[in-house]
């Protein structure tokens, strides 16, 4: 029977994410690592590997859990809060430009941090935030299609591009809150982007 870790790895994994989030891959050491866990760099590679190993995995695991809050939001059925595709998608929106205005300090998404870092030099970086994104503007572009069967969207929307161009929108509100644009434009950005979608021509009244 294997020895029990003397640690929680959620936690330890957390703490991690949080320092790569503030310092960076290359602004973080080993020695800030175990500071910040407390853990001897013994059992850190034992448990997962070298520094980039552990960057990797932390990454990975925040963008599985960033694309699954996507789809709880998004997604219809049962336990959906707005019935209407549209009303859910704008909430998403919106939701993110107040959380992104309304950090102190703006940090902004890891995602995109990790992206604009370290993406164009490290390849399994790069293809996992493609997954992520991909994913992501598949997920939105599930709600577009939600919004069509249900009549709110015009059927000639390409839901697939619309899915990449609002995700584009989200990728920008993030990186301008940084400058310290205030909530209220952010969110009205927000709002302006999902009142573009073209809507369903109104069913017309028998004659």
């Amino acid at each position: 029977m294997g020895r029990r870790r003397g640690f929680d790895e959620a936690v330890v994994l957390n703490v991690v994410r949080d320092q790569f989030w503030t310092t960076g891959f290359a602004g973080t050491s080993t020695y800030d690592l175990m500071e910040a866990t407390g853990l001897g760099k013994g059992s850190i590679y034992k448990a997962f590997g070298n520094k980039h190993d552990l960057y990797v995995r932390v990454f990975s695991d925040y963008c599985r859990d960033l694309v699954a809050q996507a789809r709880d939001q998004l997604q219809g059925g049962p336990k959906a809060v707005l019935p209407s595709p549209m009303a859910r998608l704008e909430h998403y929106l919106v939701s993110l430009a107040s959380a992104f205005a309304g950090e102190s300090p703006h940090r902004g998404c890891f995602l995109t941090k990790v992206t604009v870092d370290r993406a164009g030099e490290d390849e399994e970086v790069a293809q996992t935030a493609r997954r992520a994104f991909d994913d992501l503007a598949g997920v939105l572009a599930g709600a577009i299609r939600d919004a069509q069967d249900a009549g709110e969207v015009a059927d000639h929307v390409d839901s697939s591009t619309l899915g990449y161009l609002l995700l584009s929108v989200i990728r920008g509100i993030d990186s301008i809150a940084k400058a310290d644009v205030d909530a209220t434009t952010l969110e009205r950005a927000a709002r302006s982007a999902v009142a573009l979608i073209p809507r369903a021509e109104p069913p017309r009244a028998e004659v």
